[in-house]
């Protein structure tokens, strides 16, 4: 079902106890810059291990054991390995932590480590108040920073970590959370004028 009210384009993304009637409105990961400064250390390790792959050699000849270049190979092998390992660890926290609007809810899905996920939800209908906040110069002029959705419910704050346009973001969960609301009351009315009537 269409929600007229708002223009935009079809996600194509499916989660786990997605609802029949539910649309998703908005899927947010954090800003890619934040992958990218993720980055940053794994790159000056890469340096390194190729700068070792360079002087190596050079550096095995002043020593006269010949297991030395054998070692030296393995080293390097353990190392490369442990890099592409941490990358994947990176890039798994980054892609798996998603944070989803829908029609109905706000789902929050969380990647802990390689083997721990966290899911939580919100209905619009829980929702108290919606806040951004946007830290530095750099999270100004590339418009990311946090959103906190304040709730009635058992947890007691949403945050949607390092979001592109936020502002955008805490305006369309308002709107959704008005447009539940008058549902509600409405539905609320349709039914104490059947028991009435």
């Amino acid at each position: 079902m269409r929600n007229k009210g708002y223009q935009h384009k079809y996600i194509d993304f499916s989660f786990k106890g997605k609802r029949e009637e539910e649309e998703i409105i908005l899927m947010l990961r954090r800003h890619w810059l934040i992958l990218l400064m993720e980055f940053i250390p794994l790159g000056f390790f890469l340096i390194c291990l190729l700068f070792i792959d360079i002087i190596g050699p050079f550096v095995l000849e002043l020593f006269p054991f010949q297991m030395s270049q054998s070692l030296l190979n393995l080293g390097e092998s353990f190392l490369y390995m442990f890099f592409w390992f941490l990358v994947f660890i990176v890039w798994i926290d980054y892609y798996l932590d998603v944070w989803i609007v829908t029609d109905q809810r706000i789902v929050n899905i969380e990647q802990k480590g390689l083997f721990r996920r966290e899911i939580s939800e919100l209905e619009h209908s829980k929702i108290q108040d919606v806040t951004t906040e946007i830290h530095g110069i750099i999270a100004t002029l590339l418009k990311f920073g946090y959103v906190y959705v304040q709730t009635a419910g058992e947890r007691s704050r949403f945050v949607f970590k390092q979001v592109p346009n936020p502002v955008l973001v805490r305006t369309l969960i308002m709107k959704l959370q008005k447009q539940v609301i008058k549902k509600e009351k409405i539905m609320e009315g349709k039914i104490l004028r059947g028991k009435f009537s």
